[in-house]
């Protein structure tokens, strides 16, 4: 004889409501504040997405980001008591935010107050002499990611990659990924404004992919090393932290 298991409709909601619940918290400690849509895959590794930064207590090799100078870019003395570590994208709108550059940041202010310009913060400590600021030019949310980070390492050859890093980022036009602001066409118009850029030199070498090999061989070392890859990310002296600015100055001041 076969028994029938009825659940009562009103059962059956509440307990989904709960689930969604439970889902919906899970998200909030391990994704990101929900600007924009999905990261994309575009160098064949698996990605984690966008997310905050949040992600505390993960063990990596932060040596192969502060040994290895022509990958990693670095700001202020290379013998600071204090090192700081940005793992970004150039199109992550979380990173935007952080770098505190482009207009549109203001607007969510009250939302992320203390994750705008964080790393932007960061960066002027070092421009100061105060810490050591080391950028990790990931290339994770599709084609635009990867042209952008090829223009930042085209300007590093000749030594502008700092003034490259800041022009891309203040030009971000909103918490949008790959809509054509980060085409090579459009960050040959962006380097316009990097002063002592050699503009012919530059567009050989975005147009022939002459850094390419560069960008790949950051996400594969990040990834090696033990990285998670999701930005805005942060790191103050081999420990991750926050990222928010409280966070980083609090670890800055109690290195």
């Amino acid at each position: 004889m076969s028994e029938t298991i009825q659940i009562k409709k009103d059962t059956f909601y509440k307990g989904t409501i709960v689930v969604l619940a439970i889902l919906l918290i899970v998200s909030l400690f391990t994704g990101g504040f929900g600007i924009s849509g999905q990261a994309s895959t575009n160098t064949g590794t698996t990605n984690t997405g966008t997310d905050t930064g949040g992600n505390t207590g993960a063990n990596a090799d932060t040596s192969i980001i502060t040994d290895n100078p022509d990958l990693f870019p670095s700001l202020g003395p290379s013998d600071a008591a204090v090192t700081v570590i940005e793992l970004a994208d150039f199109q992550c709108p979380y990173c935007s935010l952080a770098s505190g550059f482009p207009d549109w940041a203001s607007q969510y202010q009250s939302q992320y107050g203390s994750l705008i310009g964080s790393a932007g913060k960061a960066e002027q400590m070092a421009e100061s002499g105060e810490i050591r600021f080391i950028y990790v030019p990931l290339a994770f949310l599709g084609e635009e990611s990867t042209n952008a980070a090829e223009a930042a390492f085209c300007a590093q050859d000749q030594g502008k990659f700092w003034e490259m890093h800041d022009a891309i980022f203040t030009a971000s036009d909103g918490p949008s990924e790959n809509t054509g602001k980060y085409s090579k066409e459009n960050l040959k118009v962006i380097a316009q404004g990097v002063s002592g850029l050699d503009q012919s030199a530059f567009a050989d070498c975005l147009d022939n992919d002459k850094n390419l090999a560069k960008v790949n061989s950051v996400m594969t070392k990040a990834q090696s090393a033990g990285f998670q890859i999701s930005t805005p990310q942060f790191w103050v002296n081999g420990q991750q932290v926050q990222a928010s600015w409280t966070a980083i100055q609090s670890a800055i001041n109690s290195a």
